[in-house]
Formats: structure tokens, sequence, C-alpha cells
């Protein structure tokens, strides 16, 4: 992949001056550089044409043109978020192709140490809200990428039995129940969410960043449709780390500025969903049925991950009911 050179971008975003080289500062879905000029500090994003179009489309161009259209909406609203900047000659809104690679560039955003989870509650709950009032979906139902997680009962029984050598095959008999029980409920719930919204759909700790004028929400490219109360609570289980406390904390302030959570009763917390499916994406892999995608890791990485996994699920799965019924009054 083509790495830029800092008068490239300079001159492409119109940013002055170039001091310096572009500081690589992170690899990861994307590639991403800091870059100093006569004009400011800046943020540079590179993408990888090979992560396609996740959400919308088939082309990492579709899904972008999709998510720079829903970003520019956040920003007319006041969401608080990077300035993007606008290039001299667009191959598409914010983004200019270099050979053949895509960039952005936004203004940067002076960081600190992040707070404990509970410190940015308040933000987070009422910055959840304003996102998923932005764009609301007049239909009933889960998108599709939700279904990633539903596999047949002869599908999870074949993977077992294929894997009959592996360490981890021990544990089907205790799993198989909770992984088809769960599986069973995530159908139904594709079938009857009511609150379908347009969303930012990547909120994690990685992706706030607290700047000296407080928390910052970044990466905008995962933007897809998804349940504003399941995503909701998910997102409060994953800052809360489980906590009842903390998760209540951040969505109280979400119910309070108008998000209706009461529909989703035991389901509030969807963090199974995505146990689940990168649960079978992981089996997939180490039976020779997928290419391992770079997040995974080596063989020997994947085979412990799914024996943590199947371990852990049972365990896993009494917490969140436990959790729901402590949170049962939110509504």
């Amino acid at each position: 992949m083509h790495t830029p050179t800092p008068e490239e971008i300079a001159g492409r975003f119109e940013l002055g001056t170039p001091d310096g080289g572009l500081v690589h500062v992170r690899r990861g879905d994307t590639d991403a550089w800091r870059l100093d000029t006569s004009t400011g500090r800046y943020f540079v994003k590179g993408y990888f044409a090979a992560t396609g179009g996740q959400f919308h489309g088939e082309h990492l161009s579709d899904q972008l043109a999709a998510a720079m259209a829903f970003e520019r909406r956040a920003l007319d609203a006041g969401v608080d978020m990077p300035e993007p900047i606008m290039p001299t000659d667009p191959h598409l809104d914010w983004l200019v192709c270099i050979e053949d690679r895509l960039f952005r560039v936004y203004r940067w955003v002076e960081h600190r140490t992040a707070p404990p989870a509970g410190d940015i509650s308040s933000w987070l709950g009422r910055t959840m809200l304003q996102v998923h009032q932005l764009q609301p979906v007049d239909s009933v139902g889960l998108p599709d990428w939700w279904r990633a997680a539903i596999h047949p009962p002869e599908t999870w029984q074949g993977w077992f039995a294929r894997a009959r050598e592996v360490p981890w095959a021990s544990l089907y008999r205790d799993c198989i129940p909770h992984i088809l029980a769960a599986t069973e409920r995530i159908a139904e719930l594709c079938d009857l969410a009511p609150d379908v919204v347009t969303t930012h759909g990547d909120f994690k700790t990685h992706n706030i960043v607290m700047s000296p004028g407080g928390p910052v929400l970044v990466d905008w490219d995962s933007v897809r449709t998804d349940s504003a109360a399941l995503e909701a609570g998910r997102v409060a289980y994953i800052f809360g780390a489980g906590e009842p406390e903390q998760v209540r904390r951040i969505l109280t302030v979400y119910g309070a500025a108008g998000g209706n959570l009461g529909w989703a009763g035991p389901d509030l917390f969807s963090v199974t969903r995505n146990q689940i499916q990168v649960l079978s994406e992981q089996i997939r892999v180490a039976l020779g049925e997928a290419t391992a995608p770079r997040w995974m890791g080596d063989p020997a990485s994947i085979n412990t991950a799914i024996t943590t996994s199947l371990r852990t699920l049972p365990t896993k799965l009494a917490h969140l009911r436990h959790l729901t019924s402590t949170l049962s009054n939110l509504d």
C-alpha cells in the first residue's frame, strides 16, 4: 500500500508547509499518521482497499460514502467530534485518492489520559442519544449484519464433530445448549426490534479521545444501522465494564435525555451476539473453512481464544441476566 509523502498530503489538503515527516501512530483497520505543518497539527488516515463495504454495499467507497454523509449530519448537529478537512480536489466528499489509495485528514485533537469510564457517563449517555436521533429508520427488524451470528444447530454440531482432536471440542456438551438458546433469541430480536436507527456503529473506549475540552467521538467509518436500545445497552456494558452502578449511570442519562430502553427487557445487553459471532468465525478459521483476519492472530492464539470463550460463555450469560434484573426499573 502506498505511503504518501508529507508534501502529497499537505498539498492535496492545503495544509501549508510540512514541518517534518509523517509520524505513524496506528495500524489497524486503517493506517494513521500525525502531520505537523505551518498551519497546525493534523491526523491523516489511509485506508486499506481490502476493508470492503462492511455495512453499506460491497466496496470500501460504498461504506465511506454512507459513513461520510452521516458524519456530516452529526457534525452539523454539534456532536463532539473531530473537524474534517476538505481536500482541494476530492475523490469523494472528504476523500482523496493518491496512488489508488484513499486518504482523509482531520484537525488533530490533543488528548490526555482517559479518566475512569464513570467520569464520562453523562457525556456518553447524552452523546449516544444525540447520535441515535440524527437519522431514525422507519422499519421494524434488525439489519442483516446481526444475522451473521445465527447458525442452525446442525452447523454447530458439525463444527464440534470435526474438531474431535482439538481440546476445546470437549466443551461441546456444556456449551451447546447456551449457544443454541442465545442464537434462537438473537433470531427473534432480528424480527421484532422497533427502534432501528443509523448510528456511529463503533462506540468503543479507543474511539473516545479525551481532549482538554472534554470527550470527542472519533472514527466514523463504521456507520451502520442498529437498534438504539440494544446499542445503548451494549455500549453501557462495555464502558461500565459490566459493573451495575457504572452501567446504570450511563443508561440513566440516556433514558433521561429521551432514549427508550423499555422494549428490550432481558435482551438489553446484546453483547452475546458479538461473542457468538466471533466464536463461530474463530471456529471456521481453526477448522480451515476461512482465512484468519489480522485481528485473530496465529492458530495457537485462535484455539486459546475459542477455549476461553466456550469456558466463560455460561457464566457470561448468567451475569448478563443478573445485570438486567438489577436494572429492571430503568424504563
